[in-house]
């Protein structure tokens, strides 16, 4: 509240002049302060208005920002997936054309050990280790396609 008693002393001691309780200059003083007192509560509502916008608009992109980089993470994520399953398929066609060429070499070794009985061993021993590389290829590849599988 104004306090007009203080405004009137003001005035007498700066410009000399002794103001009547009623005098209508107090009245114009009272209308400016009702003036600016709505207009203050205007614009505070104004200002809350604008700010839970802002808040809501901001909360929005956050929200936008957490799924934007939920998919970068999961389009990663499976990128780095087929990275791998493409390097243990290629690893299991490796093994597998290795395990071919060392059967093929099993067979030509057994066919030439057809001719004399010491080569007979000979190709039984390369069999048993070409069987034992096949078995752990065969063992690594499976592996390998679970592996690729469970991810």
């Amino acid at each position: 509240m104004i306090d007009f008693d203080e405004i009137r002393k003001e005035v007498a001691i700066r410009h000399n002049v002794l103001l009547d309780k009623d005098d209508p200059i107090l009245v114009t003083v009272t209308v400016n302060d009702i003036v600016l007192n709505r207009y203050i509560e205007n614009v505070t509502k104004q200002y809350e208005a604008a700010n839970l916008a802002l808040t809501v608009n901001l909360q929005q992109q956050v929200e936008q920002s957490k799924a934007t980089a939920g998919k970068i993470i999961t389009d990663a994520s499976n990128y780095v997936s087929e990275q791998i399953r493409n390097a243990i398929l290629e690893a299991v066609n490796e093994a597998s054309d290795e395990l071919k060429h060392k059967m093929r070499e099993a067979q030509a070794a057994s066919h030439d050990t057809v001719v004399s009985a010491h080569s007979v061993q000979t190709a039984k021993k390369s069999a048993l280790i070409s069987a034992m590389i096949a078995g752990i290829s065969a063992v690594v590849a499976i592996v390998a396609v679970i592996t690729v599988l469970l991810k």
